[in-house]
């Protein structure tokens, strides 16, 4: 069966630019769309988010089919009849995303609610999609931008996944790519910082190698950078198209957690943000 990019809706602002990301998305790679409006009909399993809690007032399903309707005719609009499909749910968001993820791939929601009650359910859709999904899951935050795709790497399978991700999405796009290693050297060994930084890049400009090769017109550049990686990744977010990171880094409990980098891209950073987590038969 032919995979598409799954979009989740809603009735936000944020929602209609993520689905014009998985839009210009699914044109990039010839696949269809599959957008899902879902909604809770049980209010009771709304989770309390705030001191008294909060449940969402009740919207007629009219309402919500008519927006999945728009949702699908725009895809339609741009890929074709055939190129856009919808589901209207009634599910939670993020179990219903999750049912769907198995045919995609990849899925797009999108961020930033400016209803502090809706952006912190929204954060714990993300969270559980980019936990749970068996296929990349990107964050979309503010219109697409032109700009470097940044993917962060620590040698463990998940952030090799991604560094694969961040080469196909840059061949792809034509953008250029910056891969980066963060470290934090100790003070006590500053005798051997130098020494190891070297040891660093030298490990990662090898790592490298086949990727360049297997996409040569990828213009990558490598950096080694001291700092933790959240903080370093979330400060190049302010000019990059895509930061690219896999779900969990070193020490992470496989199906279980993200790491603490992805979680803090997830909140703060000012880009779209991908979090690729390694497939089951890997």
């Amino acid at each position: 069966m032919k995979k598409y990019i799954l979009v989740g809706v809603d009735d936000t602002p944020e929602a209609q630019i993520a689905l014009r990301w998985a839009v210009d998305a699914a044109e990039q790679r010839e696949l269809p769309v599959r957008v899902v409006r879902a909604y809770l009909a049980d209010l009771k399993r709304w989770p309390a988010v705030s001191m008294a809690g909060y449940v969402p007032p009740p919207m007629p399903l009219g309402t919500l089919q008519h927006e999945l309707d728009e949702a699908v005719q725009y895809a339609r609009d741009r890929l074709g009849y055939d190129g856009a499909s919808g589901w209207l749910a009634d599910e939670d968001p993020a179990r219903a995303l999750l049912i769907e993820a198995d045919g995609a791939e990849m899925v797009v929601v999108g961020s930033r609610s400016p209803n502090k009650m809706a952006a912190a359910f929204l954060g714990s859709v993300a969270t559980a999609l980019a936990a749970k999904a068996p296929c990349p899951v990107v964050v979309v935050r503010g219109e697409r931008r032109a700009g470097t795709i940044v993917v962060g790497t620590d040698g463990s399978p998940d952030s090799e996944d991604a560094v694969a991700f961040a080469f196909e999405e840059a061949a792809r796009t034509g953008e250029p790519l910056r891969v980066v290693y963060c470290w934090q050297p100790q003070a006590e060994h500053a005798a051997s910082i130098g020494s190891t930084e070297a040891l660093l890049k030298n490990w990662l400009a090898e790592s490298l190698e086949p990727y360049r090769r297997k996409f040569p017109t990828v213009l990558a550049r490598a950096a080694v950078l001291a700092g933790r990686a959240s903080a370093q990744l979330n400060k190049m977010s302010a000019d990059a198209s895509l930061v690219v990171v896999g779900s969990r880094g070193r020490g992470g409990v496989t199906g279980l957690l993200l790491g603490s980098v992805s979680q803090s891209l997830l909140h703060h950073a000012d880009s779209p943000v991908a979090i690729v987590r390694r497939p089951k038969e890997s």
